[in-house]
């Protein structure tokens, strides 16, 4: 190191090996205490570029066109020019050095003044294995390096790549990048500092991206949560308040809820917020459409367009249009949509059980996309090809850039649209019910007209045949009047009565369908009516609970189980003061005594204004409260999962950083061994949960095709045969040869993970078989085949044949020299099966071996 560089270590600074296990203490608990990027990547560079006493210590991260960003720097004493935030085009890293970083994790040191560069592998190019010796090999520097180089004014440089593993695969995320002003050599130790400073860096990218998703899947249950509310209600649906938070979830500029009209002569309704098509008022928000009105979604072309859409992305029902001008709309609909200002459109087809309802769309306008550049990008001047000889910064504006929809926004629109259209759907079953109620009561008013016009008629009728009796032939005359009279107003009568019975039916036939418990009250508190829903849910039948007082039924009790009092009830506050109660998490009772969670709605039933009696919906939480405490069981789980090998590391690298083991090499190296097995735990843990979750949300495709099942099988064996042999297990297979229709990537991680419990969990000497066979059993199903993975360890035991494929499920295996395990790999094997359209299970003695069986479907052509 010359005289400049030297200046920048203090004389009591420690030695490189105290650096190191320093620098790798503060970096385990930068991450550990922080989750937050921005802040690690910051933090680390300055740990680097004060470790190698440089000059410049930046992270460079690629983009996916293949230029890059500095995105951290750490300068010392300005020794060399920022370059945080700025831009690097693709070419200045060509396609084949970043092919390298990535295939074989290459590390290159740079000497311009010795005009050599050294190039320092991990893995083998070729092969994509590790190499068994870490060697740095120098070879002359390209000259257009060493120019590129020189006009940044850094004369050595050490360039480190961060990997970053994305579904399942290594992904080049960027670089870790020291640079020097002055010559400087670097030492093979600091190189291996380096390393493990990215290793660490690629831990919390990894934890940065989960807790990114963790956030963001927690924002779009809270958002359906606000807008659920605001639409399920019994008497209003509040759908401009819903439209607005579904607008803004979505980070829209605009949009609108458009409701067909689903019977002739009925008007479709129209809300909106924010920017509009140039067609719409500007200060409506409701507005009440006609049949021959041609609005946006009426057009005699929207409909054929969307279809011819369908394409663009694979959630159902849901249209992702990022460029408004190149999606083919009709040239008038093209107009009003960039009138507005309206790049990006998001369609929701609202329907319910195949029965359309409308759409929801949500907008977004054009932006205007700055890029910081670290020079002028020409790609038609000849002079770019030379190496570059100024890197003053260049503020390139791209104006009017669409808005990319994300998947993310698909899918949380497309959970929006389903509330959207089953609160539509249920409001319009009330409003039905409304009605029927209306004309019932109208078909009872007019009944009892009719019966006072009979009487009326009757006793009009004995007075003129008192008075009359002499004129006997007029008043005969006139009584056969009157009894035709009277016959017409007994069959109106009785169409009346029809048509009661008709309306009741129609009444019945809804409270019947009806998924919700409801039932009706009297202002005393009895029943009116009961559903089968309700019934069924309180474990009682309709007959049972017909004209029953409910209140010491349902034993109503809060959520704390103490019992109210029917007069503090909220279901007798409605009937008291007439306003609906809305209530979550109160407690009713079953008819075997046992307690169930409910919400329910209470609303009162009014007749010409007075308060006759009320209708209670509810409906039973106790699904919902158990997948709260699944979810919370699981985060406790994985917490303790994560903290036990995090302790482990942390006591070994304390007794290390304290300077305990000094004299004792041996352990000292055993306590490094300790937190190196520790952290691939970690990083074993972390890529099972993020395999499991991608399966179970149906984020991993399976590429299905045609596989020869006894291929698969010996693929899998070959891989697992070295640690068989380490193990002194021996392999056996007996394979039929038959096509199967599954992702073959998938079945030979299924069969590697049995595999690797059979050898894990034998004793050594023993075999380990992989059978396939078809059915032998006539009952069983012929269109698929049977695979068995059999060992001869200790046997499980029988309560535990169905808990092993759950979650961090493991047996004790201490005896069996097992360690390492996430408990994570049977639930993947579970998922993997199942979406392939097969079955797994278990067979065990204890004491004689288990055999895992699982079935796949047979190809048919």
């Amino acid at each position: 190191m010359n005289s400049h560089s030297s200046t920048h270590r203090k004389l009591d600074q420690p030695s490189p090996v105290d650096s190191l296990e320093m620098l790798l203490h503060r970096m385990m608990n930068r991450i550990r205490h922080s989750l937050e990027l921005p802040e690690i990547l910051a933090g680390t560079v300055a740990e680097v570029r004060a470790f190698l006493d440089t000059d410049r210590v930046m992270v460079y991260r690629f983009h996916p066109d293949g230029s890059g960003e500095v995105v951290a720097e750490s300068i010392y004493e300005r020794q060399l020019p920022s370059l945080l935030g700025q831009r690097f085009p693709a070419e200045d890293i060509p396609r084949e050095a970043r092919e390298l970083f990535l295939r074989a994790r290459q590390r290159s040191i740079v000497d311009v003044a010795a005009q050599k560069i050294g190039l320092s592998p991990l893995d083998c190019p070729k092969t994509g294995r590790p190499l068994a010796v870490e060697d740095i090999r120098f070879r002359p520097v390209d000259p257009c390096h060493i120019d590129y180089l020189t006009a940044m004014g850094v004369q050595s440089s050490l360039v480190v790549p961060i990997l970053h593993q994305d579904e399942r695969r290594d992904q080049l995320w960027g670089l870790l990048v020291s640079h020097h002003a002055t010559p400087r050599q670097m030492t093979k130790r600091e190189l291996q500092v380096v390393q493990l400073v990215a290793d660490q860096v690629s831990i919390a990218i990894a934890q940065s991206i989960l807790l990114d998703q963790t956030r963001t899947r927690a924002e779009q249950e809270a958002t359906i949560n606000r807008v659920s509310w605001l639409l399920h209600s019994m008497t209003e649906m509040q759908l401009q308040q819903a439209l607005e938070q579904t607008v803004n979830a979505l980070k829209g500029s605009g949009g609108r809820l458009y409701i067909a009209a689903q019977k002739s002569g009925q008007a479709a309704q129209l809300f909106t917020v924010g920017e509009q098509p140039g067609d719409l008022l500007a200060d409506d928000s409701t507005v009440q459409i006609s049949d021959t009105t041609l609005k946006v979604e009426a057009h005699p072309q929207w409909q054929p367009w969307l279809e011819t859409q369908v394409a663009v992305t694979d959630v159902e029902n849901v249209w992702a249009i990022a460029e408004v001008s190149s999606a083919s709309l009709p040239p008038d609909l093209v107009t009003r949509f960039q009138t507005a200002k309206i790049c990006s459109i998001l369609i929701v087809r609202l329907q319910y059980r195949k029965q359309p309802l409308g759409y929801l769309s949500v907008f977004r306008p054009p932006i205007d996309i700055e890029t910081l550049w670290a020079r002028k990008i020409d790609r038609d001047d000849p002079r770019q090809l030379r190496p570059r000889q100024s890197f003053d910064a260049w503020l390139e504006l791209k104006p009017e850039q669409s808005q990319e929809w994300a998947i993310a926004d698909l899918k949380l629109a497309q959970a929006l649209g389903k509330h959207f259209a089953m609160a539509i759907h249920q409001y319009a079953l009330y409003q039905q019910l409304h009605v029927l109620n209306a004309d019932l009561e109208q078909d009872i008013q007019e009944r009892k007209q009719a019966e006072i016009k009979v009487f009326a008629l009757n006793a009009e009728l004995e007075q003129r045949v008192l008075e009359r009796t002499a004129e006997l032939q007029d008043i005969n005359t006139e009584l056969l009047h009157e009894i035709s009279e009277r016959e017409r107003a007994l069959w109106e009568r009785q169409q009346a009565r029809d048509s009661l019975n008709r309306l009741s039916r129609q009444n019945e036939l809804i409270l019947n369908s009806a998924g919700e418990g409801i039932y009706g009250l009297n202002l005393q508190g009895k029943t009116t009516f009961v559903n089968p829903a309700a019934a069924r849910m309180l474990g009682r039948e309709v007959e049972d609970l017909a004209e029953q007082w409910m209140h010491p039924i349902l034993n109503h009790s809060k959520p704390d189980g103490t019992p109210y009092r029917w007069e503090d009830s909220p279901i007798f506050a409605t009937l008291q003061t007439g306003l609906v109660q809305h209530v979550t998490e109160d407690l009713f009772r079953r008819q075997d005594g046992s307690s169930f969670p409910v919400e329910y709605v209470s609303t009162p039933i009014r007749e010409q204004g007075e308060i006759v009696g009320a209708v209670v919906v509810f409906k039973d939480m106790t699904e919902r409260q158990l997948m709260e405490r699944m979810k919370d069981e699981f985060v406790s789980v994985v917490s303790h999962e994560l903290r036990t090998p995090l302790t482990s590391i942390r006591t070994a690298l304390g007794m290390l950083a304290q300077g305990h083991l000094d004299t004792q090499p041996e352990k000292s190296q055993r306590m490094v061994e300790i937190a190196f097995s520790n952290t691939n735990r970690l990083v074993r843990l972390i890529n099972d949960i993020l395999d499991l979750e991608r399966i179970k949300f149906g984020k991993t495709v399976m590429q299905k095709r045609a596989c020869n099942v006894a291929d698969l099988i010996q693929q899998s064996v070959d891989a697992m045969r070295a640690m068989a042999e380490k193990a002194e297990i021996t392999l056996s297979v007996n394979a039929i040869a038959v096509q199967v229709w599954v992702d073959p990537d998938r079945i030979i991680q299924t069969l590697t993970n049995l595999l690797s419990n059979a050898i894990k969990f034998s004793p050594t000497g023993t075999t380990v078989s992989v059978i396939s066979e078809k059915p032998t059993d006539p009952f069983s199903k012929p269109n698929v085949v049977i695979i068995a993975v059999e060992d001869q360890g200790q046997g499980i035991p029988e309560d535990k044949l169905e808990a092993i494929f759950d979650r961090f499920e493991q047996l004790d295996a201490s005896n069996a020299g097992h360690q390492g395990g996430t408990g994570l790999g049977l639930a993947i094997c579970l998922s993997i099966v199942q979406q392939n359209g097969g079955q797994i299970w278990v067979e065990s003695t204890i004491g004689k071996g288990s055999t895992f069986y699982f079935t796949l479907p047979l190809y048919r052509k």
